[in-house]
């Protein structure tokens, strides 16, 4: 009935899942309820999978979907993994089966490990039926209209993020099961217990930054508290820990898989101008990379664009890292002789320019450096 987001991919783990509510296979009949659940739920993918926000890369999804394979056993070739291009933290489970994950989730994540509890999270909900509950909370409250607008929240348009995340939240219980048994998958596959803590960290940091009446801010009001959520993994991850020695987090293949995208999701990110997050996501990403020019390149972007008391300083600085370490791209010259120029250095600015023009002969600003070249 649907066409699969990559090739098959056989399970590795989790032969059976004795706590999962859904047969392996199932499909409910057309003419009960859940079956007009399920009939939405393919409405909404159908909407889903000709979105220009589709990530359709062969490498990426066959990546992911190993990942989800190893996760949920059986019920591999009953989900369907859709990468979508939003800068937000989020996955999000459908009832048929459809799987979402957001690209703003992807770039933040350190490592394999990480991954898998989100998805394991969003599995779970699948297995246990929590799906079909919301959606029918979300059907009886505002209609089916509704109910798509919720399986495609994003898709058509970030304005609905706060609507579709208010409509078709999960319980707190249902999300605290969820939490429990996506625990449960992820270490069962191997993957490290600690990594489940880190991520929420990075969560409860980013909360804490953001705008109180932002999207970040309104789907996070929808789940538990993300201070609970620390504390109750950190217990579980100790818990887990002691029962084995060689826990997997896979960093380096989940960096080979999402590197070719990383600076498209850091640029979409820094485009929300929410700059408190992007500081604190960029400073995540430079733990593990220190010498990146690439991610020193944005840091300075970052600070050049929120120009708050002593920013400028520190663009030059990071502008000053870039420049002298591996993988900055052109447009760090661009950068560091707009923020020469406003730091008065205006042979700086003019090196900096002719560097970049350099560098980049048909750039699309060029005759805005020029302009900026021909000032005394």
């Amino acid at each position: 009935m649907f066409v699969s987001s990559a090739a098959r991919a056989e399970p590795t783990s989790n032969a059976t899942i004795p706590w999962a509510q859904l047969p392996v296979g199932y499909h409910p009949a057309t003419d009960t309820d859940e079956g007009g659940i399920w009939m939405i739920g393919e409405r909404a993918e159908a909407e889903v999978r000709t979105s220009p926000l589709v990530i359709k890369d062969p490498a990426l999804n066959a990546y992911l979907r190993r990942i989800v394979c190893k996760l949920s056993g059986p019920y591999c070739d009953s989900i369907r993994i859709y990468v979508v291009d939003i800068p937000y933290v989020n996955a999000r489970m459908a009832p048929n089966g459809m799987l979402q994950v957001w690209t703003g989730l992807l770039l933040r994540a350190q490592n394999e490990a990480e991954i898998s509890f989100v998805l394991g999270h969003e599995i779970s909900h699948y297995l246990l039926r929590h799906t079909v509950a919301q959606y029918r909370r979300v059907r009886d409250q505002a209609g089916t209209i509704a109910v798509i607008g919720a399986l495609t929240a994003g898709i058509g348009s970030l304005a609905k993020l706060g609507l579709a995340g208010s409509a078709s939240s999960f319980s707190r219980e249902e999300e605290r099961e969820a939490d429990q048994r996506g625990f449960e998958l992820a270490t069962a596959a191997g993957y490290d217990p600690a990594q489940c803590v880190a991520l929420w960290q990075q969560e409860l940091a980013e909360e804490t930054a953001a705008p109180k009446d932002g999207e970040f801010a309104a789907f996070a009001a929808n789940h538990p508290a993300t201070t609970e959520r620390v504390s109750t993994m950190t217990a579980m991850a100790n818990v887990a820990a002691a029962q084995r020695a060689n826990w997997q987090t896979n960093a380096d293949a989940f960096r080979k898989a999402v590197q070719p995208f990383r600076a498209q999701w850091v640029s979409e990110n820094i485009a929300l101008a929410q700059y408190e997050q992007s500081l604190l996501v960029l400073q995540l990403l430079l733990k593990s990379e220190p010498k990146s020019g690439e991610l020193q390149y944005y840091l300075a972007e970052v600070y050049r664009r929120r120009n708050a008391d002593g920013d400028s300083a520190k663009a030059l600085a990071a502008y000053a890292a870039a420049v002298t370490t591996r993988g900055a791209p052109p447009a760090v010259y661009r950068g560091l002789g707009l923020a020469s120029l406003k730091a008065g250095d205006k042979a700086a600015a003019h090196t900096a320019f002719q560097k970049y023009l350099a560098a980049v002969p048909a750039a699309d600003d060029r005759a805005m450096i020029e302009y900026y070249l021909s000032q005394p």
